[in-house]
């Protein structure tokens, strides 16, 4: 055997025996009672809704197994059985995962083991589990007021006023996610819900508190986001719109500046049709097209960078309005300078092109609901 050969079979061996098992890889190997056999099982990405892989029930069991990288994403194992859909989420990198339970234990009690990631996880679900208990009994019982038709302005003060019920609990259950972050800095879990918690942070805080973590954690997609918001100002109430050219249903390039014409109010709309409130949203800004032309523009932009998502959401037969996208999705100029961090996000400019007000959410049902709030914002109710 020659020198080169030997040289050659040490370096694969050496290679073999310092990876590690997993890496560039992971499976999730479930142990659920209480499913028939054949019941099919979807993985999701969460971010998006896409599914990545199905597999199927057998003797309470069921496997995935997939590539991907040491940066861990979420994750969402579906079970869509007929009126009575189950899931749970995951967040893992390239490990190998354990799901055990019962079929009752969806989506909350079940048993994850494997993963150090997911058990930050939760960690971080056990903290605010209370608060969500109390935020989904509140909320229950606004629906029950709305359906009786009690709901007035003296019950929407008490409940989702500068000081209502709903507003508290939220408040207290942001300084508990703050703590959480704080307790677990330099952690991937850490850094996604300081990503999707950011807004909650004045610019200057959330600068220092992403300092403290590792250049590596700041490199992840979620650090690069959140790096990009601290470079984008917010635009506040009485500053102009700032310019972006997008893709137009045609393919053309257009430019938000176009809708500008000094006669009509704009509203630009942030949506994605893989948000189950911007699908909500579509009958309220199709009536406020409708009934408001001479007054209002509306400009949706898509946030996604899947073609295929924007033609569907963008239906010129239901939808007249402006329908813009970049490719780039929420890496591009427009997702990133207007700081978005949740579908529908809405801008409403004035006739001269300054911003009116900014809110995120869609809310249907409530007394101050979003075309209402739209209405009295423009002068037409």
């Amino acid at each position: 055997m020659t020198t080169y050969i030997k040289i050659l079979i040490g370096l694969l061996v050496a290679t073999v025996l310092n990876s590690t098992p997993n890496e560039g890889r992971f499976s999730i190997n479930g142990n659920i009672s209480g499913f028939e056999d054949g019941t099919k099982v979807m993985l999701l990405n969460a971010q998006n809704n896409i599914v990545l892989d199905t597999s199927v029930v057998k003797a309470n069991r069921f496997t995935f197994l997939g590539e991907t990288t040491s940066e861990p994403q979420s994750y969402v194992l579906y079970i869509p059985i007929e009126n009575n859909m189950k899931y749970t989420y995951l967040f893992m990198a390239d490990e190998d995962v354990f799901v055990e339970g019962d079929i009752n234990d969806f989506p909350n009690n079940l048993t994850v083991t494997g993963s150090v990631h997911h058990n930050l996880k939760v960690a971080y679900d056990k903290r605010i589990a209370d608060y969500d208990k109390e935020l989904t009994v509140h909320k229950s019982k606004i629906a029950e007021l709305q359906q009786q038709n009690l709901w007035n302005d003296s019950l929407q003060q008490k409940y989702i006023g500068e000081n209502g019920i709903l507003r508290e609990i939220n408040a207290k259950k942001t300084e508990v996610e703050k703590q959480f972050i704080a307790d677990h800095i330099d952690t991937y879990y850490a850094m996604q819900i300081l990503y999707y918690k950011k807004s909650n942070y004045k610019d200057r805080k959330l600068k220092k508190i992403f300092s403290k973590f590792s250049k590596e954690l700041q490199s992840t997609k979620n650090g690069k986001a959140i790096q990009a918001y601290l470079n984008n100002p917010e635009i506040k109430k009485g500053e102009k719109y700032t310019d972006f050219e997008a893709l137009s249903r045609d393919g053309s390039i257009k430019k938000l500046s176009e809708q500008f014409d000094g006669k009509k109010y704009v509203l630009l709309d942030f949506s994605t049709p893989t948000c189950p409130h911007s699908q909500k949203a579509i009958p309220m800004l199709q009536d406020l097209n409708e009934k408001y032309k001479e007054d209002l523009n509306i400009v949706t932009f898509y946030t996604e960078s899947k073609q295929e998502h924007f033609d569907y959401i963008s239906n010129l037969e239901k939808n007249t309005w402006q329908f813009l996208w970049t490719k780039e999705g929420e890496e591009g100029f427009p997702y990133k300078r207007y700081r978005i961090n949740s579908t529908p996000t809405y801008y409403l400019f004035s006739l001269e092109g300054k911003l009116i007000e900014k809110w995120s959410g869609f809310q249907q049902g409530y007394y101050d609901a979003t075309q209402s709030k739209i209405e009295k914002l423009i002068g037409v109710k």
